[in-house]
């Protein structure tokens, strides 16, 4: 509490003054009395205390009666006599003033007050106090326990107490007296700045635990440049075992720095850098600072991968959303593993990485040529491979086809678009088209022969034998169309007139290749896709054969070659080989001897005049009028030695082209009166071929 404590009582006061009496005062003090005094004034104040009124017995040194008073656990003194004496320590007017919030007063008496024999009445003291303010920024007041303020900075005073402060950049502590640097989370945004040490250049305080952070926007590459003077307490031997600069740029170590060599220009970069000084309770070094500066954070320089990588305007330094494009060399793809790339773009990251890999380039590969329906390819240049400027060569296989090419001819050669093209730049590849009448063993005798011949493999390879309405027979056009007669489809008169083609098609049987029945039915039949009569036949007019022409078309291709290979149509503007007399051959499995023959039989006949003709039919109708038109011609034979019949219908009448060397079809084995009795009557393909054309170029 505050006031006083004493073996007295005392006049009641304010915590802030009061005084104290001695005992019976102002009357004499009694003898053997022992007296004292708490005084405490509140904290922040000192105690002062003056006496008013001070009369004890005197003796040397205070020995007898005196006041002692004490402040802060020491002596402040002893005193006592009256006013004036020459013995003892009168106090007088003196101010004793502690340097705490306490002092404490003690009375003592002996047992007597008396001078020569004679008591004398001393009549005691009379005492003020009062709470003086103290200024604890003093350092000369000290308190008790020798306590002073402290304060690490500055102190200030004010009436019962006193507050510390720091410098600029400096936090008072929890302690209240201490200053520490606030540096634990400084943050910089700017794109260039300084940063140092506190103090800096002076040297830096105790205890720092310094955290910068520098943070720009993404793209950004910060650079730290130290400035001199550069200390911070180092260690011969360890390194940094008292004061670190540590720096971190995006989750990286960059190094942990001290000693008295600034560690020059870093690149961090990245657009984040974190940096801590930590230091001990000593050491007089005056620190550091840096200045940190910024621009787009650079990529890597692009590498191609290969020599036929092409980077296009190549810069010296990429930075920050720059980018670049990569081509290849002509002939080379651009490659992202197994995946094609049409164009490549890299686009330098925020975080100093490009956002793709650098792609490769790859050689073009045309890959296999097309293969050639009746024909080959070759590679002409020495390292046969589809690769970019291999070049291939395509013939067919000869003498049975003819190679038909573009512009461009034959050869082709891989493109830088990864396609074979000829040399006009178009991709179709040539045709083999079937070489037409032109047979390996061909027939060499052109003389008159008497009755039939059988005939070898080869000699007629157009030979076809039919099997729709019966036996019959047919010539190879092209590679799947047959030359036949239309009343081999819908004989004349017959009962089956009135089935459809399609169902006719389906049934048809078609056998090429070989001079023998058996051999051609081993072989196999050659299905039929579509049959064409030509529009003026007409089935049920059994005397008026005009017009007895029919196409069926295979369903499938045939493959050319010694014994099966197309005859030629007639030139339009031909007309010789109707004249009288010009020689032809007819083949056919028809009846020989009466009998159905069993192998190709071929004969040679004359054609004959068509008035000729003409007269023999008139003269041989017997009562049958057979209409003998512009479109038929007749020949053979008067004495019938030779001639075509049952089951040759629909073979060709075939004569040789000398100026071409070619054998040609003329006509087709249409209709006689009897077999051997005289000239038997053809369909002259001459007058349908531009029909036969459209039907099969329609196609």
């Amino acid at each position: 509490f505050f006031g006083v404590v004493g073996s007295s009582p005392v006049p009641r006061g304010s915590p802030l003054f009061g005084e104290i009496r001695s005992p019976n005062y102002p009357k004499p003090y009694p003898n053997n009395n022992i007296s004292s005094w708490d005084l405490q004034v509140p904290k922040g104040y000192v105690v002062k205390l003056t006496f008013k009124y001070f009369d004890l017995e005197p003796s040397e040194s205070c020995f007898y009666d005196y006041v002692k008073i004490k402040a802060d656990k020491k002596d402040l003194g002893r005193y006592c006599g009256r006013l004036g004496s020459t013995t003892g320590n009168h106090p007088g007017r003196k101010e004793f003033v502690s340097k705490g919030n306490k002092m404490h007063l003690e009375f003592l008496s002996d047992f007597s007050n008396e001078d020569n024999g004679t008591v004398i009445p001393y009549r005691g003291f009379l005492a003020y106090y009062k709470a003086v303010d103290l200024d604890e920024c003093d350092p000369n007041n000290a308190a008790e326990n020798d306590e002073r303020p402290q304060c690490q900075h500055f102190c200030h005073n004010y009436v019962g107490g006193y507050f510390c402060s720091c410098r600029i950049g400096y936090q008072v502590q929890s302690d209240r007296h201490s200053c520490k640097v606030e540096c634990s989370s400084e943050l910089f945004t700017e794109a260039s700045g300084y940063l140092s040490s506190p103090e800096y250049p002076q040297p830096y305080p105790e205890y720092l635990r310094c955290n910068y952070s520098i943070r720009l926007q993404k793209g950004l590459s910060i650079s730290l440049k130290f400035l001199e003077p550069f200390e911070i307490d180092d260690h011969q031997q360890v390194h940094c075992p008292y004061d670190q600069l540590k720096i971190q740029a995006g989750g990286r170590e960059i190094g942990e720095f001290c000693g008295r060599e600034p560690p020059g220009i870093i690149e961090t970069n990245s657009n984040e850098v974190d940096i801590l000084f930590l230091t001990d309770e000593s050491g007089f070094s005056r620190g550091w600072k840096i200045h940190y500066t910024s621009e787009k954070i650079r990529c890597p320089q692009p590498v191609p991968r290969d020599q036929f990588t092409i980077i296009r305007d190549l810069q010296p330094v990429y930075k920050f959303q720059d980018y670049f494009v990569v081509s290849c060399k002509t002939g080379y793809n651009l490659m992202k593993g197994d995946e094609k790339l049409v164009s490549f773009t890299a686009v330098c990251q925020a975080d100093g990485t490009w956002h793709q890999p650098m792609p490769r380039c790859e050689i073009v590969n045309c890959g296999s040529p097309k293969n050639l329906a009746n024909g080959v390819f070759s590679y002409v240049n020495e390292s046969a491979n589809n690769e970019y400027q291999s070049v291939i060569s395509y013939r067919c296989n000869e003498p049975y086809y003819h190679i038909v090419t573009g512009m461009g001819g034959d050869r082709f050669t891989c493109s830088p678009e990864g396609t074979w093209l000829d040399q006009d730049g178009q991709k179709r590849i040539p045709s083999c088209l079937p070489v037409c009448g032109k047979p390996v063993h061909p027939i060499i005798e052109v003389q008159r022969i008497l009755g039939g011949k059988s005939a070898g493999r080869g000699n007629f390879p157009w030979q076809a034998l039919t099997g729709i309405n019966g036996r019959g027979g047919g010539a190879l056009l092209g590679d799947r169309w047959i030359l036949t007669a239309a009343h081999t489809v819908f004989p004349k008169g017959g009962v089956r007139n009135n089935v459809s083609l399609e169902q006719l098609a389906e049934e048809a049987d078609i056998f090429l290749g070989h001079t023998n029945v058996d051999e051609l039915h081993r072989m196999g039949n050659h299905p039929v896709r579509r049959i064409f009569i030509h529009p003026d036949f007409n089935p049920k007019d059994e005397h008026n054969f005009n017009g007895d022409i029919a196409l069926l078309e295979l369903k499938n291709p045939v493959t050319l070659g010694p014994t099966v290979l197309p005859i030629c149509l007639p030139d339009v503007t031909n007309t010789s080989f109707y004249t009288h007399g010009h020689m032809g051959y007819v083949s056919g499995f028809g009846v020989d001897k009466n009998r159905i023959s069993s192998d190709l039989k071929y004969v040679s006949l004359p054609a004959v005049a068509h008035e000729k003709c003409q007269s023999w039919l008139d003269s041989n109708k017997k009562g049958i009028p057979m209409v003998f038109s512009e479109n038929m011609f007749c020949a053979g034979f008067l004495e019938g030695k030779q001639d075509t019949c049952q089951g040759d219908s629909g073979s060709v009448f075939t004569v040789l082209d000398r100026e071409s060397g070619r054998w040609v079809a003329t006509g087709i084995v249409s209709w006689g009166i009897g077999c051997a009795t005289g000239y038997g009557f053809y369909t002259k393909i001459l007058s349908y071929v531009d029909w036969i054309n459209g039907i099969i170029k329609e196609d």
